[in-house]
């Protein structure tokens, strides 16, 4: 596109942008190729019609119908029923249906309508639904705001979806972000595949991997960085001896864990992972009791695997204020492929098929703990 071209369109778009008188009067039809060739010519500004197409862009005071353009639109007044383009529509006052666009929408106020667009949608107050392909902009959603890559809003009243990020100052129901959440205040649910940063929550955080908050009692992650929660590193071993490092982390009820190691006992050396979720049920210095539930998977890398999942219940006694000694019972089912079955310890349930031996057994965990 040479510069004649691109600078006659943006003379164009900014004319059309300066008509901004409203609807006076109402027609039932408006047909047009491009503004002001239509049947309302140059008054079209000032006309709200109940059905308009346009082969290119159109312009209107205000539409209650079926409005289409193959382009663009601009709609000075509010826009009632379905509105649809293939690049942009803008409609300055409020939306009250649905408005779709194969690049942009913009409107005044959509809280009682829909925006649909490949790429970008911007409201004042976002539409009932506000979807796009890539971004979400509104100061206030009320609904539902989905966006395959970004959603930016002041406030959400309602559910945040995003394919990558969602950002917000406050949060009132549910932030759902495919990568990365960022809110001040969330009130609800926040969930991202890796990453929730919030100020305070008032809810559950849950993430793939980290949650961040200065506030957070029910955060829901491997590691979990609340300021006013708590954070532990313990060396620990069980009834096979895997013996692990561990870091756990969270708020003032529940905290993660993450924890690497190896198992001491097995001919062979057995590298450790280890993950789960724990919940505070009692703290009465220097008791507490906490009770987790876990999976640690171990292997020589060589084909030999060992799968434990259970649930288990820790008694703690402090050694002041950040020594704590722990050991408590546990209930495991158990998978894996080594030479030797004699690791299902206090087996309740065992069954060996091929070379893959597998077990409900009971078991125990003890170990030290130190709080950071």
């Amino acid at each position: 596109m040479n510069r004649t071209v691109k600078t006659s369109f943006v003379a164009y778009f900014l004319f059309t942008c300066y008509l901004t008188s409203l609807a006076q009067e109402s027609r039932p039809a408006h047909i047009g190729l491009i503004y002001p060739i239509s049947t309302n010519g140059m008054a079209a500004p000032e006309i709200s019609n109940n059905f308009s197409v346009h082969a290119i862009t159109g312009v209107s005071g205000g539409e209650e119908g079926v409005a289409l353009y193959g382009v663009g639109g601009i709609i000075k007044g509010d826009g009632k029923g379905f509105m649809a383009s293939g690049v942009w529509t803008d409609v300055q006052g409020a939306v009250e249906g649905v408005q779709m666009a194969g690049v942009f929408n913009r409107a005044g106020n959509a809280v009682r309508g829909a925006q649909f667009a490949g790429v970008f949608n911007l409201s004042h107050d976002a539409a009932a639904v506000q979807m796009a392909g890539v971004i979400n902009k509104a100061d206030k959603a009320h609904a539902m705001q989905a966006g395959g890559v970004v959603n930016l809003a002041n406030s959400i009243d309602g559910v945040q979806i995003g394919g990558v990020a969602n950002v917000a100052e406050a949060v009132k129901g549910s932030q759902i972000g495919g990568l990365i959440n960022i809110a001040d205040e969330v009130d609800g649910f926040q969930m991202a595949g890796l990453v929730n940063k919030s100020r305070v929550v008032k809810g559950v955080q849950l993430s793939g991997l980290i949650n961040i908050a200065d506030s957070s009692d029910y955060p829901l992650g491997l590691i979990n960085l609340v300021k006013n929660g708590e954070q532990r590193i313990g060396l620990s071993t069980d009834e096979v001896f895997n013996s692990m490092v561990s870091f756990r982390s969270g708020g003032q009820k529940l905290y993660g864990i993450l924890g690497l190691g190896a198992n001491l006992d097995y001919e062979t050396r057995l590298y450790s992972a280890e993950a789960g979720l724990g919940l505070k049920l009692v703290d009465a210095q220097p008791f507490r009791l906490d009770f987790e539930g876990f999976s640690i998977f171990s292997t020589d890398f060589h084909g030999l695997e060992y799968n434990k999942s259970g649930l288990r219940l820790l008694p703690e006694l402090g050694l002041g204020n950040r020594i704590y000694l722990y050991a408590g019972p546990s209930i495991n089912y158990t998978v894996h492929n080594l030479d030797n079955g004699d690791l299902f310890k206090m087996p309740i349930w065992e069954k060996s098929p091929r070379h893959l031996h597998k077990s409900i057994h009971l078991g125990y965990t003890f170990g030290v703990q130190v709080k950071l």
